[in-house]
């Protein structure tokens, strides 16, 4: 089964026994607006000019989602820098998610159950299905990047969102193989022989995440002073 690079971000980010992810809302909405972003650089859809970003013409586009950002980014009123890009699909990313859920789902990935707090507020849980892939995956990003091998572009763009959204413990837990991880990671995605547009658009997935933590984290003091 092929996966799209939203789809493999998501099944790395959940939680492989409970019913929620291993990432903050915040890394969560970021890192999928990064993937979507992510996945039209590898599809040779997307051109980046002093951080600019614009839509290559000609370009098609099968997921709706996908279509939504290039229509969003070309009728734009004037040119945009990735980060604000980052920052407006984010903010649509919580509900975009429900769609590829719903894909996931019927692709027997996952299992969506609609739950209500206090039989009101609405809330959603998913829950692993095909343990399978997604430790095949794991396994696969773990082997390239351990072993020095030529790394695949898909897998190269999904270690650079590990490294964008801290989920560096997803591929491992032993302690000697976190250490090098952290300290490699982020100068093998800098020096990323897939293109030049991938680490431009990880280094701006990280600061959208970064700088949405310092606001939140203000919002939240001021709220309680």
């Amino acid at each position: 089964m092929e996966l799209s690079i939203a789809k493999r971000f998501l099944l790395l980010a959940q939680h492989p026994e409970k019913g929620r992810m291993l990432i903050s809302e915040i890394h969560l909405k970021f890192g999928l607006a990064g993937a979507l972003l992510l996945q039209m650089s590898l599809d040779d859809q997307l051109s980046i000019k002093d951080e600019v970003l614009y839509i290559k013409k000609g370009s098609q586009y099968a997921d709706p989602k996908i279509r939504e950002i290039a229509a969003m980014i070309q009728q734009a009123r004037r040119p945009r820098k990735i980060k604000y890009w980052i920052h407006r699909i984010g903010q649509k990313a919580s509900k975009w998610r429900l769609y590829y859920y719903d894909q996931m789902a019927q692709e027997r990935l996952i299992k969506v159950e609609m739950k209500k707090f206090l039989g009101i507020i609405p809330y959603l849980k998913t829950y692993l299905v095909n343990r399978q892939l997604r430790n095949k995956m794991i396994q696969e990003l773990k082997n390239e990047f351990f072993q020095k091998r030529d790394i695949a572009p898909t897998h190269m763009v999904v270690l650079g969102l590990v490294e964008a959204c801290r989920m560096h413990k997803v591929l491992t837990k032993e302690k000697s193989q976190y250490k090098v991880l952290r300290r490699d990671l982020k100068q093998l995605v800098k020096e990323s022989p897939v293109s030049s547009n991938v680490d431009k658009t990880i280094s701006q997935v990280q600061a959208a995440i970064v700088s949405s933590i310092v606001v939140t984290t203000i919002a939240s003091n001021v709220g309680t002073s």
